[in-house]
């Protein structure tokens, strides 16, 4: 509930008076406002007056929109990552192990009674007609 209260011309008289004695400067007294304590986050949400409404839609549709390709975009290559190393695993890997199987063979072959590869083979007499 509001209260009313009726001031008398002798006391809007003094208040009138006590204020136009006071020394009264351009800047006004801001000692409750701290810089210290305000965020840049805070700040640039009180510039958001100053750009008018048509221009903050179109940014913020552009924002959005380059975000959404974005996302695409790494989900895409995050999908086309998956889809290679897989392939490669399958197809490739197998491959390269029997490859190198053949070729240890290869080698292993030509060496009889389990020689090193590096060293020479020794000749074997044999009888004539054998």
């Amino acid at each position: 509930m509001v209260k009313l209260e009726e001031v008398s011309a002798e006391q809007y008289e003094q208040v009138e008076v006590l204020s136009e004695e006071e020394d009264y400067s351009d800047f006004s007294d801001e000692d409750d406002f701290d810089d210290e304590d305000e965020s840049l986050l805070d700040r640039i949400a009180a510039l958001k007056d100053i750009i008018p409404l048509k221009h903050r839609n179109r940014v913020s549709n552009s924002v959005s929109t380059l975000t959404s390709w974005g996302k695409t975009g790494a989900t895409f290559v995050g999908k086309s990552a998956w889809v290679i190393t897989t392939s490669m695993f399958l197809l490739v890997l197998p491959l390269a192990l029997e490859i190198e199987k053949e070729q240890a063979l290869m080698l292993n072959s030509g060496n009889p009674y389990g020689q090193p590869a590096g060293q020479p083979q020794q000749q074997q007499v044999r009888a004539p007609g054998f």
